[in-house]
This record gives C-alpha cells, structure tokens and sequence, in this order.
C-alpha cells in the first residue's frame, strides 16, 4: 500500500532517513548524475537554499525501494553513513509503497510533471547543429552560411541550427547586428532553404549603460538590490544587468522582443542559456519577492512561449515540452567528460527533463579544447556513438574540419542511424510526455538485478532496446550486462544473438557502436 506521509523539518531537527539494505537513491541534481546511485556509505549534499549546479535540478529524490522523497519548496539534503538528512523551511513529503525504482519514478511523474505535451518532432528527428565551437563570439552571417553549406556538403542531414552568443551587438538589444549580419532575413531565409530550423541564442542579461538597460531601469523593469539600484552582476560574459521577469511587464517586453525578431527575420526558436539559479541573491527585490530558484523556475515558464526553445538550467518544470541540454562537458574520456553523458541523461529521464540532449559532441567546454594542438578523433566518434541513440545529439565541432576520412565517415554514420531510429524516439517522446516514463531508461527501472559495474556503462531506449557505447579510448572489448531473454544486435548484422542475463566482453571496433533489441 502506498502512503505518503508529510513531514516538517527545521535546521535543529532534520528528518532522518535510514537508507535501507540495498536501497539506491537517485536525485534531482542532474550535474550530479554521476554519483548516483546513493548507497549506504555514500557521501553526497545538494543544497536548494543556496543552489551552485549548472544543469536541471528538482526537489526530489526516488529510491529502488519504491521511496520517493519530494516538496514543493526547496530543502537541503546530505546523505552520510547509512542515513538521509534533509532540512527545509516547509514540508517534504515521504512517500512509501511503490513497487521498486519504477513505480517511484511514475508516483514522482502522476503527482508533479507537467505531462501532455512535447517540444516540435525535428529536435529528435535530426542531428542538431550549433555555431559556437567553429565561431565562439565570432558569430557572423559569411562563416554561418559557409558552416551550414558545409553541413549539407558533406553529407550530414540538415537539421536544427543554433546561432549561438553575440550575433547581437550586446545584451538586451535583440536584434542581429548589421555589422555582422548585414541581410539577416536574407540569412534565415537561405537556411530554411537547406532544410534549417534556426534558433539563436538569448539570456536573461542586460548589458549596463545601453540605451535598453536606461529604458528598462526607469520603467522599473530590472532586478534590483535592497537600496533600490539595479542589479550588476558578474557572469561568464562580464558585468551584466538582470531582467525582472516577475514583473509582468517586463516578461511580456522580453516575449513581445522575441517574437518582433521572430517576425521580422524568420527565426524560429531560441536557445535560452543562463538563468541559474547562482546568478540571483536571496534578498535581490523583484516584482514578486521570488527566491533565485524561483526565478530559475520562472526562466523555464518563459521558455514555454516559445516551442523551439533549449535550455542547460531549469528548476521544477519537469515534464514541460523544454529541450533540455546538458551542462558543456570537457573534451576528455573520463569524468566531466564522455563518462558523464550517460548517467547525467538517465538523471534527466528520472527527474521528468527527458526530453534531453548530450552536450555538444565531443564536449562543448572551451576551456578544454584551447590548449589542444590536435583534436583526439577517437573521441569525437565515441562522443557522436553515445549520442546517436540518445533523444537528440548535437554537432558544434566541425567535424569535416577536424576528422580523417575514416573516423568523419563513422559520425556521419552515426548521424544516420539517429535519424533511423528517429520514429522510435518520437514514440517513447510522445509516450513519455503521456506518462512521465523516461526515454532514456536506467538499466535498474526494469532490471534491478543488474550489476552496479553496468549502471552508468550503458542504458535503455525505451524498455527494448539496450545501448552500450564504447567509453574507453583503444577498446577492443566493451562489456555489456544482458537481461533475461534473446537479444539481437541492431547495429551489426553478423553478431550472433546473446541469451541473458549474462555480462559478456563483446568484442569492438573503432566504428562499433553495440546496441540489440530483445526478441
């Protein structure tokens, strides 16, 4: 039987979980994917108060005892020996009875996703392009034509294009700059004529001294401090003012912006970064005396305006039709890096943002690739493999640019076999936006037997097909866990079919990518 008791806690009395024989946690911190499962003798915090994470977060927790633990309002959680600690200013609900990890994960999914609906079918039909890693802050109308030509040149199918940061003179006027892009419309227009969905890069920021931050500041339309000036903030792009998007007339100022350039240029969505959390103060003064993580979950709520949106930081939300990328990752094999792809995306399906991307192939943190005099081509196409059967993959990095024959024909194969098994994805996307059951699917939600060696190695698509990407450089061997039944490789025609459970070393080459279908 299910019970759902709701708990009070405070800074003096915490509310203790025993964690329990064989119980694995997994939370609502997605950047943090790689530490889950929590287990007895873990060592873990994720504080909401004062949230420091670069990816979608949640308030709630689900464990493979069937336990959910969730709240409407933020909480502090630590897990320490064999017990949770959580403390909040409100209620936390503790839920019991669920049968196993995915029976908390539909219990999460019935009582707190927004379920219904899901972002435009092209995000998962097609591999999607974005300007940053050829151009960074160089984004200009010659070489995004030159990278999209390309593109299509090369043999890859066209898809969505991001125009990525400072295709505008600055921040808060949105609109292309005519010294970069002297014929916008004209721009957009060819696009679309390749096959491009376009969508172009937006934040929350307003660049100080501009005529729009004069504007918006006298119109009582920023984020203020306690004596009443408005906010400066430092961010990865300098010092910058904040839009008060609680107040209702600056959020329709910033949609009614948008939709001008959408209107006059032919845009079609828009890639909505920053917003974290980390970016507000607690006693910031806004329109409606929201907290910083109430103002992530706002940026989010905006989001939701526009059905070609992306996003890399969110609060709650789950379950709303938003493209959900994950944090830039850094150009190397193991952590915060390739290895991180696959627990980080099965952190996402959990907490209900499963309408989910890999970061950018190869791994879109600059400050990796900079001191680089030659680019690993191995693991670019391991980057592309273990993005090929995920919800959506994304190119930056040209890779006609950086990849011998050999290695550029096995990405444009794995481009291909996304777009095969795109009408696949789209059925468990509709399917999950109809039930909160995630696309990307933990070996542990329909097998809890499997081993934990295997748990952040490989994945489900959907509940038939299993993926086990090569995610170690020179393999000859990748080993795969098997559940019970007949499995039959999708991706070579001459392997032989494996009867589970087993764990077997299936032997790999460069272009392998092992992945079956249970019969």
């Amino acid at each position: 039987m299910i019970t759902v008791n709701e708990l009070t806690t405070n800074l003096k009395q915490p509310l203790q979980i025993e964690i329990l024989t064989g119980e694995e946690w997994y939370g609502g911190d997605i950047f943090a994917g790689s530490q889950y499962p929590l287990t007895k003798g873990s060592l873990y915090t994720l504080d909401l108060f004062h949230l420091e994470t670069y990816n979608q977060v949640a308030s709630a927790f689900i464990s493979s005892k069937g336990r959910v633990l969730t709240s409407q309002t933020p909480f502090s959680l630590t897990v320490s020996g064999d017990r949770l600690s959580v403390v909040t200013q409100d209620h936390v609900n503790l839920v019991a009875g669920n049968d196993g990890l995915k029976g908390a994960q539909q219990w999460l999914a019935q009582h707190t996703f927004a379920l219904g609906s899901l972002p435009p079918q092209e995000f998962f039909e097609l591999p999607q392009w974005n300007t940053w890693m050829e151009l960074l802050y160089q984004q200009n109308q010659t070489d995004i034509l030159a990278y999209a030509h390309s593109i299509v040149a090369n043999g890859f199918p066209a898809g969505i294009i991001m125009i990525d940061d400072l295709w505008a003179d600055y921040y808060g006027r949105w609109e292309f700059s005519a010294r970069k892009f002297p014929d916008a419309p004209a721009m957009i227009q060819e696009l679309h004529t390749l096959g491009f969905k376009v969508m172009v890069w937006a934040c929350p920021f307003v660049s100080p001294d501009s005529p729009e931050f004069r504007d918006l500041r006298d119109r009582d339309m920023l984020l203020k401090r306690p004596d009443g000036k408005p906010v400066v903030r430092e961010w990865w792009n300098g010092y910058s003012a904040i839009l008060d998007l609680s107040n209702p007339a600056t959020y329709q100022w910033f949609k009614e912006t948008l939709q001008n350039l959408q209107e006059t240029t032919g845009v079609d969505g828009f890639k909505l970064d920053a917003g974290d959390s980390y970016f507000y103060r607690d006693d910031d003064v806004s329109h409606m005396n929201l907290s910083p993580v109430q103002q992530t979950e706002l940026w989010g709520k905006f989001g939701k305006e526009f059905p070609y949106n992306e996003f890399r930081a969110l609060y709650k939300n789950q379950g709303a039709p938003l493209v959900n990328r994950l944090q830039d990752k850094q150009f190397v094999w193991g952590e915060q890096g390739l290895s991180e792809l696959i627990p980080d995306t099965i952190a996402q399906g959990l907490m209900g943002y499963y309408f989910s991307c890999p970061d950018m192939i190869g791994g879109g943190e600059i400050g990796s690739l900079k001191s680089l005099e030659t680019f690993d081509q191995e693991l670019i196409v391991r980057s592309a493999q273990c993005s090929a059967l995920m919800p959506m993959m994304q190119f930056s990095l040209a890779p006609w640019r950086v990849l011998d024959q050999e290695h550029l024909d096995i990405c444009r194969q794995t481009a291909d076999l996304h777009q095969q098994f795109a009408p696949t994805i789209i059925k468990l996307a509709e399917h999950a936006a109809k039930t909160g059951e995630p696309i990307v699917q933990t070996m542990a939600y329909d097998h809890p037997e499997t081993p934990q060696a295997y748990l952040k190695t490989q994945f489900k698509l959907g509940p038939a097909l299993l993926v086990a990407p090569v995610l170690e450089a020179h393999a000859t061997t990748k080993s795969v866990y098997f559940p019970a039944g007949q499995w039959q490789s999708v991706t070579d025609e001459t392997a032989a079919t494996i009867t589970g459970p087993a764990e077997v070393d299936v032997p790999v080459t460069l272009s392998s990518l092992p992945a079956y279908r249970r019969l």
